[in-house]
């Protein structure tokens, strides 16, 4: 008898342990398909706000300017006078192109740029018209960002501690960061939360790049305080080091140590890098915030040449 009680308890538990873990996968499932929805929510209402702001444009305009802006806008060349040049805003067709090649998460951020270039950007038409050649622009060579996860770069290894708590089933699923993971420094969008949050101001991440290469910028970029609910940017970043693993597993190499300002106007911020070592994993160890109970890191790009 005490043999069949013995076997049935551990039945139950096991089924009580099963119907745990079920529970917390569909949970993760539920609350991952609400944020894709309010992604998908947002991105409509952002296309709206785009088509009325082209519409208004429109009517505001002059008669004899209302064709000129609208194929300016589309990336068209100006076909009146003698003017030959092309409009400022070129670039809106490739975000257009681009915008839905991107994942759920990145697109809100797309269209985020894209409305505040049409907002602020306006067509060279009257100063071209009065201009008779059209001086050669400078185009920035390409620098290819090893820190990206769409490259093939990961996160290999945290230390901090999760801002909504841990426990065993959290650990068992690797959901201990599933709101703020660390990947979101991998990626591209600035939009309010998606980062890789921690509760207190310390970290340390391991970086794995996409290629072993000689390190020679390190770039770090926070959102802008307009674009939060609560108008602060207290949890930005600020002392930080960074490291550089060899290929060898010798001992690991400083890098350097800098600080992230948090200036209103300069939320993208670069570090030079004096090494001509290769390395292929990076060691980020986050030292203090500007005074938040947790700290958000929202993107950073590593640069460098290959060997």
């Amino acid at each position: 008898m005490d043999g069949c009680r013995r076997a049935g308890r551990r039945v139950c538990l096991t089924y009580l342990l099963s119907f745990l873990l079920l529970s917390a996968f569909f949970y993760y499932l539920m609350a991952y398909n609400s944020r894709n929805n309010r992604g998908i929510k947002r991105l409509r209402e952002d296309v709206d706000d785009i088509s009325h702001m082209l519409r208004q444009q429109q009517m505001d305009s002059k008669d004899a300017q209302i064709s000129d802006r609208f194929h300016c806008l589309g990336g068209e060349p100006k076909g009146s006078g003698g003017g030959s040049g092309k409009c400022d805003n070129r670039d809106v067709s490739a975000y257009v192109d681009s915008l839905f090649k991107r994942k759920i998460g990145h697109l809100m951020d797309d269209v985020y740029n894209l409305k505040k270039q049409v907002s602020k950007g306006e067509c060279s038409a009257r100063t071209a018209s009065s201009s008779q050649k059209t001086e050669p622009v400078s185009v920035a060579k390409a620098r290819i960002n090893y820190a990206s996860e769409d490259l093939g770069a990961r996160i290999i290894d945290v230390k901090a501690r999760p801002i909504g708590g841990t426990n065993i089933i959290k650990k068992l699923l690797g959901l201990d960061f599933s709101a703020n993971p660390p990947v979101n420094m991998l990626r591209p969008g600035l939009s309010p939360g998606a980062c890789f949050g921690f509760n207190g101001s310390r970290a340390t991440v391991t970086l794995h790049l996409a290629k072993t290469i000689v390190v020679e910028t390190l770039t770090l970029t926070h959102v802008a305080r307009e674009m939060t609910p609560d108008l602060c940017v207290k949890s930005a970043p600020k002392d930080f080091d960074v490291y550089g693993l060899p290929t060898d597993n010798s001992k690991r190499q400083l890098l350097g140590q800098w600080t992230f300002d948090n200036a209103a106007n300069r939320r993208t911020q670069s570090y030079s890098v004096h090494n001509a070592h290769l390395f292929r994993n990076l060691v980020l160890a986050f030292n203090s915030n500007h005074g938040a109970n947790s700290t958000c890191i929202y993107h950073v790009e590593v640069f460098g040449r290959l060997q």
